[in-house]
């Protein structure tokens, strides 16, 4: 998909993944002293505004134009403390370093990249947090793409967190009006100098 795939999407649907963070997000960050984040491929900002709400500061960004308006609309309350912005995750680039990446539902060939991308953004002791649909769902669940390639599994987030201190990777179960869907959580920081 490009951007326009999700300008169309976004203009027939607005907040087509619902108004409230994801559970196991919350779960994973709620715990997290607030900080300067990076929320890539933000959609329409629903955990953008979530950490907003938490203190953070954000930098949410997504190739979407349409999400990107959207959640300027969307998230008055989030303020000064979200700096919406219109980026693709393979080339945007934060101007400082963040105590948090956060990347949910990013389903790319790329994330590797995008990974070792923004590891390169955290500050020491900052983490990478990673959600997404599994490629264990083409056989078990239900939701998300239907290709392979772009569908994360267990071992694929390892091998792109190498070198780092994996704090937890494991898969979700989510309950959906149309089944269980099955996810992959990544959470990681640089290991201690």
């Amino acid at each position: 998909m490009d951007s326009s795939d999700w300008d169309r999407r976004y203009t027939e649907q607005p907040r087509p993944f619902g108004a409230v963070a994801n559970a196991t997000l919350v779960a994973e960050l709620v715990t997290l002293p607030a900080g300067r984040a990076v929320d890539l491929a933000c959609g329409d900002g629903r955990h953008a505004a979530w950490l907003a709400a938490r203190g953070w500061r954000v930098d949410a960004v997504d190739f979407s134009a349409v999400a990107i308006a959207e959640a300027e609309r969307g998230w008055p309350a989030a303020g000064d403390s979200v700096h919406w912005q219109v980026g693709d995750a393979l080339t945007w680039e934060p101007d400082e370093r963040v105590d948090l990446v956060l990347v949910a539902y990013l389903q790319t060939e790329q994330l590797p990249l995008v990974l070792e991308r923004a590891r390169t953004w955290l500050r020491p002791a900052g983490r990478i947090v990673y959600l997404g649909h599994a490629r264990d769902n083409l056989a078990y669940g239900v939701g998300g793409p239907r290709s392979p390639d772009v569908l994360p599994t267990v071992a694929s987030l390892a091998s792109a967190l190498d070198g780092m201190e994996v704090l937890s990777l494991r898969h979700v179960v989510r309950a959906t009006p149309d089944g269980d869907a099955y996810d992959v959580l990544a959470v990681a920081r640089e290991l201690p100098a």
